[in-house]
């Protein structure tokens, strides 16, 4: 009788998954990721309609992606997203999705966004000048000076009638 202890056992399984990655990603290396895609979701009979109803994308969107016409693809779509997100919907390994984006050569997310945004002082054309910055400052502080002015002279007159109201009410006890 032969004890295998828990290491051991876990060694033995993990070379076993490694062993069926590599056949795996073999299997499917000389694939394109459309032929890949087309051809797991047919053997696991879905239909494209509940792929793209899943996964919130036009039929039209996935079945360009399934025939390997990514250029045509809606442009708001970020392409690898729609792969990885496909790829964990079809439950195909990471590694392959990772290999098969690579093969593609798609710009990360950010290289794909038209509009850069920039920090105020990173580029001196669009910064504002510092003439227009005092200029801002000093026009906010005469704002707020104002504003307690009339506060303060609201307050005043208040503070008046009160003391006209007292004078007369005493003028009226003394007569």
């Amino acid at each position: 009788m032969q004890i295998i202890t828990s290491q051991k056992l876990l060694n033995k399984i993990m070379d076993h998954i490694t062993i069926i990655d590599q056949r795996e990603f073999q299997s499917h290396e000389h694939s394109t990721i459309g032929e890949l895609f087309k051809n797991i979701r047919q053997n696991q009979n879905i239909e494209i309609e509940m792929v793209s109803k899943f996964l919130n994308v036009r039929i039209k969107d996935i079945s360009y992606l399934e025939n390997n016409e990514i250029e045509k693809i809606e442009k708001n779509i970020y392409i690898a997203g729609l792969i990885k997100s496909y790829g964990n919907y079809l439950k195909i390994n990471d590694k392959i999705i990772d290999a098969k984006i690579q093969d593609l050569g798609l710009k990360s997310n950010i290289e794909n966004k038209k509009y850069v945004l920039l920090n105020i002082g990173e580029n001196r054309d669009l910064s504002p000048s510092i003439e227009l910055f005092i200029n801002s400052s000093i026009a906010g502080i005469i704002i707020i000076l104002s504003f307690l002015i009339i506060i303060n002279s609201f307050n005043i007159q208040r503070n008046l009638i009160n003391s006209e109201v007292i004078i007369n009410d005493i003028q009226k006890i003394n007569n």
